[in-house]
């Protein structure tokens, strides 16, 4: 149970990190918008959307 508190700071301390420093989440949005055209420009070619 004690790995499992742990686990859960460290989980929360990274989502902490990553969501109140405005650079990383700044990178995170240029990261997962990047992804989205990625996989809507893939899909349309196949035919899948």
């Amino acid at each position: 149970m004690a790995d499992t508190t742990i686990a859960l700071e460290k989980l929360k301390a990274f989502w902490h990190s990553q969501v109140h420093d405005e650079e990383k989440w700044a990178l995170n949005m240029l990261t997962l918008t990047t992804y989205k055209s990625f996989n809507i420009f893939m899909f349309s070619q196949y035919g899948i959307l």
